[in-house]
């Protein structure tokens, strides 16, 4: 479960003041789910019981945790429908810490950071700020993606990166002004609220299990 929300708070704050990241960023945390509104509205009840945390490369992480399995069973196909095609799917085990809080058992939206603008320098700017900067060659992260970056499947790279005004697919070390493309989910398996024998898995999808890794 979420460690109290008193605490987390202090945690945060000593997070977003002290902690740069070794991409050049930090971590933005609302302790909510702010995923967009397009998303399947059968998700909506579960926004009290998420967080968003918010990385200029990384993107959105949405954290969604789970104390009921007839909770998360129902939201399951909905949280999968969200996955790029080919993404793969993650598996964590339980419990798992990530940015202060730590999850028993639910899952992670990796997404992109739609609709931010970018521009060549690599600064961000909410929607609509074009015409603030007359003459700068802003790009959008999201879709529709051009089909230039995807694979001969159709498939999103995991990152892409401004280049002379374009998106290009990025695969490189870990750099400044990559962003993410496609979205991924982690699944933190506990076996009795996240119980893989009682879920669907896609058949046409890599599953990376590290459930029994040292360091997830």
């Amino acid at each position: 479960m979420y460690t109290p929300k008193h605490i987390r708070i202090g945690i945060v704050a000593c997070i977003v003041l002290s902690v740069v990241c070794s991409t050049y960023a930090i971590w933005e945390i609302a302790f909510e789910g702010r995923w967009p509104k397009d998303w399947p509205v059968e998700l909506d009840p579960l926004r009290k019981e998420s967080r968003t945390l918010d990385h200029t490369q990384q993107g959105n992480t949405y954290e969604i945790h789970f104390t009921n399995r007839e909770d998360f069973e129902s939201a399951w196909p909905y949280i999968l429908s969200l996955k790029s095609k080919e993404a793969p799917l993650i598996l964590l085990r339980s419990p798992s810490t990530f940015a202060g809080a730590t999850t028993e058992a639910g899952v992670r939206i990796l997404s992109p950071l739609t609709g931010t603008l970018v521009n060549p320098e690599g600064g961000h700017h909410p929607p609509g700020a074009e015409s603030a900067f007359p003459g700068v060659e802003f790009l959008r992260i999201g879709p529709p993606w051009p089909d230039r970056i995807k694979s001969e499947s159709g498939a999103l790279p995991k990152y892409v990166k401004y280049e002379n005004g374009k998106w290009a697919p990025y695969d490189n070390k870990p750099s400044w002004d990559m962003r993410r493309a496609r979205i991924d989910i982690e699944l933190i398996v506990d076996g009795k609220i996240v119980d893989l024998n009682r879920i669907p898995l896609p058949t046409d999808t890599p599953i990376i299990d590290r459930r029994f890794n040292k360091i997830q």
